[in-house]
């Protein structure tokens, strides 16, 4: 029997209905054990830390979801996207490694201000790296990723008010093992990850994992070919330097990761040291206009695009991380734990915001950023009825952000002169960010109004030799400097054999600080503010075990995004800081060979924070919109039905609407619209079968997952959404007895679904929307070998 490591949640509809379904899940389960079940069809326990201790995750009164390794490799999840296809109410967007986009229960944490904190944290082995630039990371040689719903003031700190993603690499062990896999795939895709540990002495240990991946572009690039606009005219860069026809492909994926882990275990004292490098050099987003066609092509996000950037178009990170940890057992009951970490992040990134082969906005920018921090935690565990811990910690985040706008003066002041002159005749607003109740074609049909203005007759497009070929707009340089320290505290105590209460509270103290500089034709301005926020954040949380397979909770959480401090020259905005009181009802069981989770909860939001990108400067500017309530229901079940079969199911649905009045009462633009990346519906259903053939395995597996129309833009501006869609992939693998090597075929979207990631973008905001698709359907092998 394979361990099940599923992945625990919460359901959402009628908490009746949950618990009625589990009630009649669960006896279905105690019925057919007696005859079904043996010792090696049971559910291993699943140990988690969400609480700052380990504990059994049917102990812990949260709303959580957790996935193990073997779930990971047995579904080939190597990205943190690839997670959203099996958890509810769940969507991780990540199309590129600068700017990943996380959405909790119907609430998206995309903002690319560096002056802003994240909704959603994001920690690995404990460390945080929610900022963005560093928030995408990839997964391998992990032991566990842990998802927790809904605000979690004292466990993981300022940025999770909405949720965390905690993802836990595996520690050092004193045995000898070594793995090594490698892969290719129908995109020529290739791949290769190891691991190899070494014990060094009965208390030090080492362990060493790394990951390179690298995949051509799915969509092609047909910018230097004989048939496109400009031929193989030379292109231009972010310094206006005239540079060599460049078309690389686009969508691709390149990571090459390593990781070094030392442990050093004594009686009473562990030391944990870890240095990690990742470096990326990824194709360009396929950012692909929906209005304007390649020459000769056409608009659709699934065919060839022409983007005329060059060789800037396209994502370059190094990450570098270094943490230690120490932890000290003063008693079986009392323990310290500290921490510290470094990490530097340097980003650059071209993209063609218009995305066409006219140069109407093409954007580069460069954003480098160190982070870095310290914590300190005494932790009491009487084993019986107390658990308690009290907390402080600090953070410092510094990062700069220079942006540079390349337009061509004269097709852009076309654009502009023609767009602003159609809006207002028609009185439609073309901008993404406006709602309006004009129909899609209305929307259209004026688009390639402003469109066909920028072609001469015979379809090349305009040009006046007059004019310079490019324009730098820029540098616009935003920088901040984030000092952020808290206190936290937290007790959790039996009443009775039966029943915890869990009390906590975090204090915030913070020091925001931002710079901007705009450059123009008449020189560099500079604006500059700080300001200092303090807040309290409460929890608390009662459980009751029903029984020894049955246990309730209910809990609330404070949560808080903080104020956004912004200097321009009309003086410094100071939004107000996002709060949201969270409420969940959940449940959990678990018998020898079934385990279920479900929840139902609400969010009550005041002061809601919307972002956008300035459509001259690509500066990111939040704003305070007002109140909003969202609720929903999630669950998972995973039944072991035999040793060689394995289900499991996720479902989740959720209300998630922006309220039609602001806090003063006054109308609210966006009143009644779905929040971006909100799909009412989502689930997924895990069926993992293994067949003996003599002296071999073949292990199958099958993933489908599907959800209903989610809108990309929280102004759910016509034509920026994605229908209902499902995508299944499929592997066999092939295992020998005695053997050490192993072999797999996998189809990732088997049935080749188009479908699309995200529409709208800086384009949108231009009036011309980019659309950029999902991946097709790719075949591959892989090749393991374990020692």
């Amino acid at each position: 029997m394979r361990p099940l490591y599923p992945l625990s949640v919460y359901p959402r509809t009628l908490l009746a209905t949950t618990i009625a379904l589990a009630l009649s899940s669960a006896a279905m389960a105690q019925e057919v054990a007696p005859d079904t079940a043996n010792e090696n069809d049971y559910i291993e326990e699943i140990t988690v830390t969400a609480q700052m201790r380990e504990q059994s995750v049917m102990d812990v009164p949260v709303t959580m979801d957790v996935i193990g390794s073997e779930f990971l490799e047995r579904t080939n999840i190597m990205e943190l996207d690839e997670l959203s296809r099996i958890l509810p109410n769940v969507q991780i967007q990540e199309q590129a490694v600068s700017l990943p986009s996380f959405n909790i229960r119907g609430v998206t944490d995309d903002v690319s201000s560096v002056s802003a904190t994240p909704r959603i944290s994001v920690y690995q082995d404990g460390f945080d790296i929610s900022k963005k630039t560093v928030a995408s990371v990839a997964l391998y040689d992990i032991a566990r990723v842990e998802v927790l719903k809904g605000p979690q003031p004292t466990l993981f700190g300022v940025a999770a008010a909405n949720g965390a993603v905690s993802i836990h690499s595996n520690l050092p062990t004193f045995e000898q093992e070594g793995k090594v896999q490698v892969g290719y795939n129908s995109e020529q895709g290739q791949e290769l990850e190891f691991m190899y540990n070494q014990p060094i002495n009965d208390n030090h240990s080492f362990r060493i994992a790394g990951l390179y991946r690298e995949m051509d572009g799915i969509v092609e690039n047909n910018a230097c070919s004989a048939d496109s606009y400009y031929g193989n005219a030379n292109m231009y860069n972010h310094l206006g330097e005239e540079v060599p026809c460049n078309s690389e492909d686009l969508q691709g994926v390149s990571v090459q990761a390593l990781r070094a882990t030392w442990l050093a275990s004594y009686d009473k004292l562990e030391i944990i040291a870890r240095a990690a490098m990742e470096y990326n050099d990824q194709p360009g987003i396929a950012f692909k206009s929906g209005s304007i066609a390649p020459n000769g092509g056409d608009t659709s996000p699934f065919t060839d695009a022409e983007f005329s950037l060059g060789s800037e178009l396209g994502i370059e990170r190094t990450l570098q991380a270094y943490d230690l940890t120490i932890n000290y057992d003063f008693n079986q009951m009392l323990s310290l734990h500290a921490d510290a970490y470094y990490k530097d992040v340097e980003v650059s990134e071209g993209f063609d915001a218009d995305g066409s082969a006219l140069r109407i906005q093409d954007a580069y920018f460069d954003n480098d950023a160190t982070l870095k921090g310290a914590s300190m935690r005494l932790v009491y565990d009487s084993g019986d009825k107390l658990a308690a811990f009290v907390g402080a910690s600090i953070t410092q985040d510094d990062s700069i952000l220079p942006y540079y706008v390349m337009v061509d003066p004269f097709v852009r002041g076309t654009f502009d002169a023609v767009k602003a002159q159609l809006e207002a005749t028609s009185n439609i607003p073309l901008n993404q960010n406006i709602a309006t109740n004009a129909s899609l074609e209305e929307i259209e049909a004026l688009r390639a109004m402003l469109v066909s203005q920028l072609f001469n007759a015979d379809g090349s497009p305009i040009s006046n030799p007059a004019l310079p070929p490019i324009f730098i707009q820029g540098p616009f340089i935003f920088e901040a400097e984030l000092d952020i320290a808290s206190y936290v505290a937290e007790i959790s105590y039996f009443v009775t054999d039966d029943i915890n209460v869990t009390a906590g509270v975090r204090y915030i103290d913070e020091t925001r600080y931002t710079r901007n500089t705009f450059t123009t034709a008449d020189g560099a301005f500079t604006f500059d503010a700080e300001r200092d926020f303090d807040d309290t954040l409460p929890r608390f949380a009662v459980s009751y075990d029903v029984n020894n397979n049955w246990n309730l909770y209910a809990n609330y959480a404070k949560g808080r995004r903080s104020p956004v401090v912004d200097a321009n020259a009309g003086g410094v905005n100071v939004t107000k800081p996002e709060i949201v009181d969270s409420y969940d009802l959940g449940v959990k069981y678990q018998s020898a060979n079934f385990l279920f989770s479900g929840a139902i909860f609400t969010y009550e939001y005041s002061d809601y924070q919307q972002s956008f990108t300035d459509a001259e400067t690509l500066q990111s500017i939040t704003v305070t919109v007002g109140d909003s309530t969202m609720s929903g229901i999630e669950g998972m079940a995973t039944y072991n039905y035999s040793d060689t079969l394995t289900l499991t199911a996720s479902l989740g649905f959720l209300d998630a609407e922006f309220a039609n009045d602001t806090a003063d009462g006054s109308p609210f633009e966006y009143g009644g619209n779905k929040f971006r990346l909100a799909p009412e519906v989502s689930g997924a259903i895990n069926i993992n079968k293994v067949f003996n053939m003599n002296n071999f395995d073949i292990d199958v597996n099958w993933l489908t997952s599907f959800q209903s129309e989610v809108f990309f833009e929280s102004s759910n501006y016509p034509g920026l959404s994605q229908d209902t869609y499902s995508l299944t992939d499929v592997s066999v693998k092939l295992l020998q007895d005695n053997s050490k090597f192993a072999y797999e075929f996998y189809v990732n979207n088997l049935f080749d679904k188009e479908f699309l990631i995200d529409a709208g973008n800086t384009g949108g905001g231009l009036g011309i929307p980019t659309f950029v698709r999902g991946m097709p359907r790719i075949a591959g092998v892989r090749v393991y070998y374990a020692f």
